[in-house]
């Protein structure tokens, strides 16, 4: 019997290998890559310690509670503490708890995307 998993992409459903990361849809897409950008980059090591501290998660944990661990955007349930404005932009409001809000992991990555486009980052 041939066991199976699903593949590490967030929202992909596809059945791989045991051995494997990624489907053949995803495979090709570099997600280590960010890791490295995120921590290599100039006020990375801060920007990814930042996330490690008893202060972030303390204010993450009362956002999620204030949200009742439902996503801000569609309803579902939440997994992740997001900065409205991201800490990228506005370093200042990281410990605000009106800068955060409860998201799913498919809407935080819409939101990441956009994001992106939005500020450039």
């Amino acid at each position: 019997m041939n066991i199976k998993k699903r593949c590490n992409k967030v929202g992909c459903n596809n059945l791989i290998n045991t051995t494997e990361t990624y489907c053949e849809q995803h495979k090709n897409h570099n997600y280590k890559q960010y890791e490295k950008i995120r921590t290599s980059t100039d006020g990375g090591r801060t920007y990814k310690r930042f996330y490690d501290t008893k202060e972030w998660k303390s204010l993450r944990y009362q956002a999620m509670l204030r949200d009742g661990f439902i996503c801000v955007c569609c309803g579902r349930e939440a997994k992740i503490g997001d900065h409205i404005i991201p800490t990228k932009v506005s370093w200042d409001l990281r410990l605000d708890i009106n800068n955060v809000q409860s998201l799913c992991f498919e809407c935080h990555n819409k939101k990441t995307l956009e994001d992106k486009r939005k500020y450039g980052i």
